[in-house]
């Protein structure tokens, strides 16, 4: 039969035209398939870019002529979760919309303050803040914008973050820099404090404000502190915590406040550090100012106005020892004690302390290093506390061994000579950056109850 139609002119034709037909009909369905694929694409493609546009028309929240949208914020909360260690999701958007919206809102109003006084951000001041983030961060110098894009988070939402904070620092320097005056009277009163706290403790503390001042603020402020504190203990680090959520001056430094004595950290305050152990951090403070979390890095005794006490001095010592053998009689004991005693009594000095240790001493004898006092056991201590440098010890009896010490170095710390003017320059400085925080605190208050806010999310 095969050979019938490809003999007969006629079927050959035939076949040509059935094999062409369904070669047509086949690549007809390829490119259909084709063209499916590519639809179904455009149509992913356009749908992301529908979202992306309707995040960007929709309004999070109007400043008075400017709006932030829902795409401004969802980025600023994917920097935030990438940064603080919460996974981004919609449960995660959900809690942090509020708290990151009015970070938003707050520095839509500093930016436009400066923009109405001329204020800007130098690039210069940027790339510190960058500089600073990185180190922070551990992420290698220069690669902070592509670390962001390869995380998929837009790069623009933390440079506005940057640009608000060094415009913020430079309307606040302005506006009350020359206008706070710190009188003697004030810096006399924080000496006679310190004055007084020698010898009490210090407390060296970080911390995360979260302002209260409506009571919706004070429900999400409170939620919002309950969860960084669980986010702490699980592991995530208190400076970018610090960094991303709190709304205190201190956030740009990772939220540490320094030394601080319990008189400056008010009644709120005070009885919570004073319970915590160094490397713990409180549960949420609730207080006039806002909600505080307290984290104590460590705690010391306070020197007064010369600082803590300069250290323990350190000796250098030499060891001459003679080794008792097991089942010694008491006899035999004194009489290596005697021999110890009569070896070093004419001894001075360290050049010959050493001749008696090679050519009397066991292999134990010799430099037994440098220490510092409070290293050194109570029963070495009693024997060369006060032995003048070069001067055999008394001998020591053990259950195998007499030894004597010799002191052939002593370093005593010298206290920091008291510079008054230092101390009360430094005083000023706090006093009056203190005193900034507040005005910057009632200046941003002032702005926001001047300004058309409208939340509409």
């Amino acid at each position: 039969m095969k050979h019938m139609l490809v003999s007969n002119p006629k079927n050959v034709g035939k076949l040509n035209m059935m094999q062409s037909q369904t070669h047509y009909r086949a690549g007809l369905n390829r490119v259909s398939a084709l063209l499916s694929i590519i639809s179904s694409i455009a149509i992913a493609i356009l749908s992301v870019s529908q979202i992306h546009a309707q995040e960007t028309l929709r309004i999070a929240a109007v400043v008075n002529d400017e709006m932030i949208s829902l795409y401004d914020l969802k980025a600023r909360i994917a920097l935030v979760a990438a940064f603080s260690g919460f996974d981004n999701t919609p449960e995660t958007q959900k809690r942090l919309a509020p708290q990151i919206l009015q970070q938003l809102v707050n520095e839509r109003i500093r930016l436009q303050e400066a923009k109405r006084l001329d204020l800007k951000a130098k690039e210069g001041e940027i790339n510190n803040e960058k500089s600073e983030l990185e180190s922070q961060a551990k992420i290698k110098p220069g690669n902070l914008m592509k670390s962001l894009k390869d995380n998929g988070i837009n790069p623009e939402t933390i440079l506005q973050q940057f640009k608000a904070k060094i415009v913020w620092s430079k309307l606040v320097n302005r506006k009350f820099g020359r206008t706070i005056q710190i009188s003697d009277e004030e810096v006399d009163e924080v000496i006679n404090e310190i004055k007084h706290n020698k010898g009490k403790p210090e407390y060296l503390i970080s911390e995360i404000l979260l302002l209260t001042d409506s009571a919706q603020k004070a429900e999400e402020s409170s939620n919002l502190a309950t969860r960084l504190v669980q986010k702490i203990l699980d592991g995530a680090n208190f400076s970018t915590i610090t960094r991303n959520f709190s709304q205190s001056s201190s956030a740009q430094n990772g939220g540490n406040l320094g030394w601080n004595r319990i008189g400056e950290l008010g009644v709120d305050l005070a009885p919570v550090v004073q319970s915590l152990k160094p490397g713990q951090i409180s549960n949420p403070i609730q207080t006039l100012d806002g909600i505080y979390i307290i984290k104590l890095n460590a705690q010391r005794t306070s020197g007064g106005l010369e600082g803590p006490p300069p250290g323990p001095p350190t000796v250098s010592l030499r060891q001459l020892h003679l080794a008792i053998p097991k089942q010694s009689t008491p006899a035999q004991i004194s009489q290596i004690k005697l021999l110890s005693k009569t070896l070093t009594k004419n001894v001075t000095g360290c050049s010959a302390f050493n001749t008696i240790l090679k050519t009397s001493g066991s292999k134990l004898s010799g430099d037994i290093g440098t220490f510092k006092m409070d290293q050194i056991s109570e029963e070495m201590k009693g024997l060369i506390k006060d032995l003048p440098i070069g001067k055999a010890s008394l001998p020591s009896v053990s259950s195998n061994s007499v030894v004597v010490l010799m002191v052939c170095n002593r370093q005593t710390p010298i206290p920091i000579a008291l510079d008054l003017d230092k101390i009360r320059r430094k005083i000023k400085g706090n006093l009056m950056s203190s005193q900034l925080n507040l005005a910057a605190r009632r200046y941003l208050r002032d702005l926001r109850l001047e300004s058309f806010i409208e939340i509409r999310l």
